[in-house]
């Protein structure tokens, strides 16, 4: 039996095809399986620099989105010494000021037209007596939500392993939940998640999710792609817009690179970032909404009848609700959900989203297995290998050749991928790990081209890969 399956082998071994099937196979699996765990932190950190080149060169528009920031300034001047309307003069806030707030946004005055849905990034885990009655925001909730003027409200809901308490949801029973918490995806940013309450077991829509259709509707578009219940999580892309304060340019770009000389040479320890007031969203702080001149809540550069939508959320440092980015650095976590929502606005369901880069990484491990098998002789259906001397293999011309053919070939890699991140949006996650493997694969299938083509072909020296999977 064992000669049957020997022999049947040794027929399908001598298809080209076959082989490169193996070798895809092989690939495959010291690619995307990861083995050597040639990804990680090298492969995010070259992801992070390609995404900080193209914020530089190619700045966006300003999507229609406005973060209010809630900050110590906004606190101390809406509470005046106790002679304003906010009740608390320090965080955390009573439930009457959240109510307050709610209110004010969801319904402007002076004309002002309302946002089409709005995220309060407050996290109401549990009741607390000392903020007050949370049953009273509730009701203010409530009213709001029966008020078909008023814009559509979402409560940060937590998520999986920070559920909002029994107690909290009982109180807030007619308010709509948004996660605002996940784990398990690393940098990425799911559209759906679990909520982690009990009465709600499928995964809802994210934050930047739920945004996302409220604005599809206020503009009267066809997103039912965004309502399906699997949807592949978003690779975030920290973006610039254009502005006399803000250099998003190709010269920016270039300054960047000199940076990383500097910093690879010892002389800098960090990348100078651009200011986070330069994200394509409109920013406001809570106490500019107020006073006599009032800083307005639409975004200044929309159509008129054009919907946008707000994100509340607190910027303070002591309350370490904070993300790092690599184009701004360390940033308020509510600035992460709107730039999440800006990706959407601006590619739709085209968004970038981490699977994007595989195909374009198998192809190339395609183009290289059939360059190596074309190189000794072994693609075709008659074998025509000439076969190195040992002294020539030994050389130093043929070591200096086989560097440099590799060096051009993982230039080749990253070029080529930096084209397809650039105009194709495909996300740059994989690059290095490929550029680091294909070495290795090109000397596996030299090993094999070789021992098969020599005459007789040895059973035991010919490679027979053993696919693991992932």
């Amino acid at each position: 039996m064992f000669r049957v399956l020997d022999d049947g082998f040794e027929k399908l071994r001598k298809w080209p095809l076959a082989r490169i099937g193996l070798y895809l196979m092989l690939g495959y699996w010291g690619l995307f399986c990861d083995p050597f765990g040639l990804s990680s932190a090298a492969d995010k950190a070259l992801s992070d620099q390609l995404g900080r080149f193209r914020a530089f060169s190619h700045p966006v528009a300003p999507a229609p989105v406005t973060v209010v920031a809630i900050d110590y300034p906004s606190i101390a001047g809406l509470h005046n010494d106790g002679k304003g309307w906010l009740e608390a003069n320090d965080w955390p806030l009573t439930y009457a000021d959240h109510g307050r707030i709610l209110r004010d946004l969801a319904l402007p005055k002076s004309g002002e037209p309302a946002p089409a849905a709005i995220f309060y990034d407050i996290f109401f885990e549990r009741p607390r007596t000392t903020s007050g009655d949370l049953q009273q925001l509730g009701r203010v909730l409530e009213r709001l939500d029966a008020n078909q003027v008023a814009s559509r409200i979402h409560l940060a809901g937590g998520g999986s392993f920070v559920p909002m308490s029994p107690q909290a949801r009982e109180q807030l029973q007619s308010a709509s939940l948004a996660v605002s918490a996940w784990d398990g995806v690393g940098d990425l940013y799911p559209l759906k998640a679990p909520l982690g309450t009990a009465t709600t077991a499928e995964p809802v829509a994210t934050a930047a999710g739920a945004l996302y259709q409220d604005l599809c509707k206020a503009r009267a578009e066809d997103c039912r792609w965004a309502e399906a219940a699997s949807l592949p999580e978003l690779s975030i892309q920290w973006a610039m817009t254009s502005r006399d304060d803000c250099r998003a340019e190709h010269a920016s770009a270039l300054r960047d690179v000199i940076s990383i000389l500097w910093r690879l040479a010892g002389l800098s320890t960090a990348a100078e970032n651009p200011t986070a007031a330069c994200m394509p969203v409109h920013q406001v702080r809570l106490s500019q909404l107020y006073g006599e001149h009032p800083v307005s809540l639409r975004p200044p550069r929309l159509k008129p009848g054009e919907p946008f939508v707000v994100l509340v959320g607190n910027v303070m440092p002591s309350l370490n609700d904070y993300v790092q980015s690599p184009l701004y650095g360390q940033v308020a976590g509510v600035y992460l959900h709107a730039n999440a929502l800006a990706n959407l606005d601006e590619r739709g369901e085209h968004y970038i989203h981490q699977s994007d880069s595989q195909i374009a990484n198998f192809l190339f491990l395609l183009v290289m297995i059939l360059m190596c098998m074309h190189l000794q002789g072994t693609l075709g259906w008659q074998v025509q290998t000439r076969k190195s001397s040992a002294a020539e293999k030994d050389s130093f011309v043929f070591k200096i050749m086989k560097t440099l053919g590799f060096t051009a070939l993982n230039t080749l890699v990253v070029a080529v991928g930096y084209y397809l991140f650039y105009l194709a949006n495909m996300a740059p996650d994989g690059w290095l790990a490929l550029a680091a493997f294909m070495p290795f694969l090109w000397e596996v299938v030299l090993a094999g081209e070789q021992n098969y083509s020599k005459d007789g072909p040895d059973e035991k020296a010919f490679l027979n890969p053993a696919v693991a999977t992932c």
